[in-house]
Parts: structure tokens; C-alpha cells; sequence
């Protein structure tokens, strides 16, 4: 995806943000984040303020190694300091301890940016699983 000169920031959060979930740093990855950011996991409720996401994260990355990559599709800006990002993921998630085959998992998610001075922040970030629940008996 290009991105044009104004948004040309996001690459580098965008970044941060994958490289930090690949090496467990919860607390590099809520930084990615503004103050009063919302985070959406799929089949939960939602992560409200960065101290929540933080929180929340930590508990995650404690769980799992994960692997995980990006595919922005779109970016559109929203504004002089507001961007609207969509795409697919894919993630693997293998439980920490190494035991237990890793819980593979892809989709797409919509990331709201917000610029803080001359930096980038995600402050709404939501993504959803194309893979279906299992069958409920």
C-alpha cells in the first residue's frame, strides 16, 4: 500500500506495533496507542484507555507467543490529524511454555489513527476473525 507524504508515519506504528506483538513487549504495544484509545478484541468486551489496554495485554502476551503480520489494503484520511486504516491479519499463537499446537487465526480490522504532535497513535483499533466458531452442541 502507498501512503502519501502526510500519513507516511503510519508505517513506522504500524511496525512497532507488529514487532512488539512478535516479542511479547505488552507494554511497547500499548504504547502504540493513545491515552483514551479503544481496543476491540474479537468475542469480548472492549479495552477502554490505554492503563485497560496495557493491562489487558500483558495478561494476552503473558498466554502466548505470538506470530503475527499486517496487510493494510486502505488507508484514508480522515482529516488533517485522523487516518481510517483497513486490512488482514494472520496470527499464530502458541502457548507459552511451548506446549499445545498454535491457534492460527486470520482476518480484517479497521485501525483509527490519531496524530499527537508529529507522532502517530491508534486510538480505536478493532479486528474480526474470518475463521467460524465451532459448532456449539
Amino acid at each position: 500500500m502507498h501512503e502519501s507524504p502526510e500519513i507516511e508515519g503510519l508505517e513506522q506504528l504500524r511496525d512497532v506495533h507488529v514487532a512488539a506483538l512478535n516479542d511479547g513487549d505488552a507494554d511497547a504495544w500499548a504504547e502504540c496507542f493513545a491515552a483514551d484509545a479503544v481496543q476491540m478484541p474479537p468475542n469480548m468486551p472492549a479495552n477502554v484507555g490505554i492503563d485497560v489496554i496495557r493491562e489487558w495485554s500483558r495478561g494476552f502476551l503473558g498466554a502466548f507467543n505470538a506470530e503475527f503480520s499486517l496487510d493494510p489494503t486502505e488507508a484514508v484520511e480522515a482529516g488533517p490529524d485522523w487516518v481510517i486504516e483497513s486490512g488482514a491479519y494472520e496470527i499464530a499463537l502458541t502457548p507459552n511454555g511451548g506446549e499445545g499446537e498454535p491457534l492460527r487465526d486470520h482476518g480484517k480490522y479497521i485501525t483509527v489513527y490519531q496524530r499527537e504532535g508529529e507522532r502517530w497513535k491508534m486510538a480505536r483499533d478493532i479486528w474480526n476473525s474470518d475463521v467460524p466458531l465451532p459448532a456449539q452442541t
